[in-house]
């Protein structure tokens, strides 16, 4: 293969909302790595530049730009963690065909979560080399959070681990899902609630259920947890193209947003990712049509948690077309890929409107209540 970069250009992009980093990204950063390495995960140097390359301080840092220093780094420390399990566990090389390895680790992870003090065996193996990390994660926590709080996340991670599974499904059957399925499973595939959970902990107020369950909030979390995993698709499809050109990899089963579009529709490239975005422009659009509609009635905490979720969407794009994490994909190929998009604060014709995808038509209902 050339050395030449692999270069993806994403069309212009719909997102008129606010942007920021934050001040002590850098000591996030530092202070995670380290905190990873204690546990001597990263046994390379090729894991440790991956690793570093995941910018876990920029992605978090750009959610909450103005959260406490001490409490941010349980989240920037997680996605640690979490980047390195996706990457071992999930989604790349003969893990990502292993499902009875990724249910035994996954089940040891939720009941670590549910009982840190639980004794889940001698550890014997990299799988195994996850659970004290995890356990850390739980009881620090269990300091800052309330039970509600922590049920949270819990339940996040059970439906991150059953996206996950549903991809191993497909994998197994060597079939790509159709969009409708696809639309509605990425937010957990991406792990979304598992993610932005820590967001209520960091803040330290808790969301009352009637309005976290209610279905305009509902709705507000899984059209910014479907953006920011369609965007995800978008940065990260050159990664994929790069490693499907050195690996060989399956022609029947297509996981990403631009491959199901192409195949369902009979696109080209160029077509594929058009679409794409024009379909993250209408998730935006709604978003911030409902938000705005929800924000005069909600509680304090709940605002911090809208506002928490606006910030995702500018920063998860900004943190995904400058992370090392798809520009060196293999932690040994620094700049392999170049992925670059632009933006635009005016609506595209259409915007307005639904796309018909029926799993995820209620996003648009209009008697969606706190």
């Amino acid at each position: 293969m050339s050395d030449t970069a692999l270069c993806v250009e994403i069309p212009p992009r719909y997102c008129p909302l606010p942007t920021a980093t934050h001040p002590h990204a850098d000591l996030l950063s530092d202070r995670g790595a380290g905190w990873l390495n204690g546990f001597g995960l990263c046994r390379s140097q090729d894991q440790l530049e991956r690793m570093r390359g995941n910018d876990c301080a920029g992605f978090y840092g750009r959610i909450m730009p103005t959260a406490q220093a001490d409490r941010l780094q349980l989240a920037v420390d997680w996605c640690y963690l979490m980047f390195a399990f996706d990457d071992i566990h999930c989604d790349e090389g003969p893990a990502s065909t292993r499902a009875g390895e990724f249910v035994a680790l996954a089940s040891k992870v939720v009941r670590v979560l549910e009982t840190p003090d639980a004794e889940m065996g001698v550890r014997s193996s990299i799988q195994d080399a996850f659970l004290p990390p995890v356990r850390d994660l739980a009881l620090r926590g269990r300091a800052l959070g309330t039970n509600t709080q922590v049920r949270r996340i819990i339940d996040g991670h059970r439906a991150w681990f059953f996206g996950v599974l549903w991809e191993f499904g497909y994998r197994a059957q060597d079939r790509t899902p159709a969009l409708n399925d696809y639309a509605h499973m990425r937010q957990h595939t991406a792990g979304g609630t598992a993610t932005t959970g820590w967001m209520e902990i960091v803040d330290g107020a808790e969301i009352p259920d009637r309005e976290m369950d209610s279905p305009a909030v509902r709705a507000l979390a899984e059209l910014a947890f479907a953006i920011a995993s369609w965007d995800d698709d978008l940065f990260s499809y050159g990664k994929e193209l790069w490693f499907a050109s050195r690996t060989p990899t399956s022609a029947g089963c297509k996981l990403n947003l631009v491959d199901i579009l192409a195949r369902e529709r009979d696109y080209v490239l160029e077509e594929a990712l058009w679409e794409a975005v024009q379909l993250c422009n209408r998730l935006t659009y709604r978003f911030i049509e409902l938000r705005d509609q929800v924000w005069p009635k909600a509680s304090a905490p709940l605002r911090d948690y809208l506002d928490h979720l606006t910030h995702l969407l500018r920063g998860n794009i900004e943190w995904g077309l400058k992370a090392g994490r798809y520009r060196n994909p293999d932690g040994r190929s620094p700049n392999a890929v170049t992925t670059s998009g632009s933006w635009t604060e005016i609506p595209p014709a259409g915007v307005a409107t639904a796309p018909p995808i029926p799993s995820i038509a209620w996003w648009w209902d209009d008697d969606l209540g706190l």
